[in-house]
């Protein structure tokens, strides 16, 4: 049942986004945040984030722990039913994780349910006719594209790491920023690998997950430190890296499961 006396502002609030491949969508929710935190005073206001970006709801709620309330703000467009339920499990499970007194935590409506959302795009269509002609916004190179989105960059293998909603939640931007700075450090494995994001792989309860093809050989519960031992055995020494394989694809077809 809901207190009837909580304060009018929550100790914390976390302004939930989707994140993005580069710092765009990072820093566009940051200043949100920047923005809302002198409305809340006395209120600390966060920027986290579903997946593709850290902090994750979990990271956060950690910066949290010590709050008597906090309100999660999912400004997620489309609302998906079934995300918003799992997101409050990801609460619950950060809660069953912890000792000592926990926050209330609670959820805003869904974005798009917010009754002065239909006010605030007729606002933003009126400023569009404000805007200048995209004639003039586009730039004079409108009609051109870089010549490297024309090539395949060189590479024997791809590296598929999921950033999907509950690897992101495990840790997997982590494991993918690790990935680049291991590309970097090591230049035969930057010709060798090519590193890709990829949204959910399925088989969440073994995250954080990435997937080595032409191999087939699927990784789970991977974590920044653990990365670099794998990424060596694998393709410096030509071996798969047995403890965190789950899956493999057999030579020839079929398949083979790991350990679990």
């Amino acid at each position: 049942m809901p207190s009837t006396t909580e304060p009018d502002t929550p100790d914390c609030v976390i302004l939930l986004g989707r994140g993005g491949t580069g710092a765009a969508a990072r820093e566009a929710l940051q200043r949100l945040a920047e923005a809302l935190q002198p409305r809340l005073p006395g209120t600390e206001v966060l920027a986290a984030f579903v997946d593709r970006a850290a902090p994750s709801l979990p990271e956060a709620l950690d910066r949290c722990a010590g709050a008597r309330s906090v309100a999660v703000l999912p400004l997620l467009a489309p609302d998906e039913p079934a995300l918003a339920r799992w997101l409050h499990k990801v609460a619950m499970r950060w809660r069953a994780r912890r000792t000592g007194a926990l926050p209330r935590i609670v959820f805003a409506p869904p974005l798009m349910a917010a009754e002065r959302l239909p006010e605030l795009a007729r606002e933003l269509v009126a400023q569009a006719l404000r805007a200048e002609d995209v004639a003039e916004t586009a730039g004079a190179q409108w009609h051109k594209d870089p010549v490297a989105w024309s090539a395949v960059p060189e590479h024997q293998h791809h590296v598929l790491v999921c950033l999907g909603p509950r690897c992101t939640a495990l840790g997997a931007v982590d494991v993918w920023q690790r990935l680049g700075e291991c590309l970097k450090a090591e230049p035969e494995l930057g010709r060798r690998v090519r590193p890709l994001q990829t949204s959910c792989q399925y088989p969440c309860n073994h995250g954080p997950l990435a997937i080595v093809y032409p191999e087939g050989v699927w990784y789970g519960r991977l974590d920044a430190r653990s990365l670099g031992p794998v990424l060596e055995a694998h393709f410096l020494e030509g071996r798969p890296s047995a403890e965190h394989v789950v899956h493999r694809l057999r030579p020839g077809g079929g398949e083979e499961r790991g350990p679990v």
